[in-house]
């Protein structure tokens, strides 16, 4: 085998692990004071253990948060570490509930 055919059955088996990933993933709901966004969840994303979370702010469209200075924030985790922390959407509450304290999101959020 060659090292272009070697190339190209390992980026081949890396799609397919990605579109079982997304082909799995779930969508929930999350609303943070006057924010709706959708956070999707893709367990065992690419390689076993490790989960991959996505947020994604639908209303206001592409509406600031903490996290985020666009809408949109992506993170992959470990599964342990993602049900310790009481799932993708608890995660990102709590993470955007930290930010929320920082000078910088209050600046940002009052100027």
């Amino acid at each position: 085998m060659t090292s272009k055919t070697k190339r190209a059955v390992t980026n081949s088996a890396t799609k397919t692990k990605a579109r079982r990933a997304k082909s799995a993933s779930m969508d929930h709901g999350l609303v943070w004071r006057d924010i709706t966004a959708r956070v999707r969840h893709a367990p065992d994303y690419l390689s076993k253990g490790w989960s991959h979370i996505e947020i994604n702010v639908q209303k206001p469209k592409g509406a600031p948060l903490p996290i985020t200075e666009t809408g949109y924030r992506s993170h992959f985790l470990d599964a342990d570490d993602l049900e310790r922390a009481g799932g993708p959407v608890r995660c990102f509450l709590d993470w955007i509930e930290r930010g929320s304290r920082s000078k910088s999101w209050a600046k940002a959020e009052f100027t």
